[in-house]
């Protein structure tokens, strides 16, 4: 249940507002604390204190009170003649007037504009996929040729035998050149 709200006194307020000023509005939270009184409610008469402070200064002469009363406002009876306006004033909102031929039409381009966009996004991943491909491919038959070729240098570089039962045996090749070099002369 919700505690009834205190209620102050017309020189308390001011008291507390006048302290509040004085402090410059800060240290408002020990201010409150010593009067038991919300930080909210100091600011809320401290405005007020600030606001009507000229009147204090007003001499006899000036009317003291600056709100409009109302009994001194005037009804003006105002006629319109467009029915739009009039219907818009008396539900507070302006009807919308959408022009759905133009909307339909930047809708479908905006929608084929993404379209475009996504399948051109396809197109580069794709390409880029195939570039990718390429150059492992590329790099992996490198890698195959360089492989054939030390098998090839090692074969021609080392004995070995290319079928026992014919007796076919594998020479170097440096040793082939010398013999045939010593051969010859």
């Amino acid at each position: 249940m919700a505690s009834p709200q205190k209620q102050y006194s017309a020189e308390f307020k001011a008291k507390v507002a006048l302290k509040a000023l004085a402090q410059d509005k800060k240290n408002l939270d020990r201010l409150s604390d010593k009067h038991d009184v919300p930080v909210s409610m100091i600011l809320t008469w401290t405005a007020q204190l600030e606001r009507k402070a000229a009147h204090v200064y007003q001499t006899s002469a000036e009317p003291t009170d600056v709100s409009p009363r109302t009994e001194d406002i005037d009804l003006v009876d105002v006629e319109i003649d467009d029915e739009k306006v009039s219907h818009s004033i008396s539900y507070g909102v302006m009807g919308d007037e959408l022009d759905y031929k133009k909307l339909t039409f930047w809708s479908v381009l905006g929608i084929v504009f993404v379209v475009i966009f996504t399948q051109l996004l396809f197109e580069m991943y794709e390409q880029s996929q195939q570039v990718n491909d390429d150059r492992i491919a590329a790099s992996s038959q490198y890698h195959d040729v360089n492989e054939q070729k030390e098998q090839a240098r090692e074969q021609l570089s080392n004995f070995g035998v290319v079928d026992i039962e014919e007796g076919i045996y594998r020479i170097p090749i440096d040793s082939v050149m010398n013999k045939m070099a010593v051969d010859g002369e």
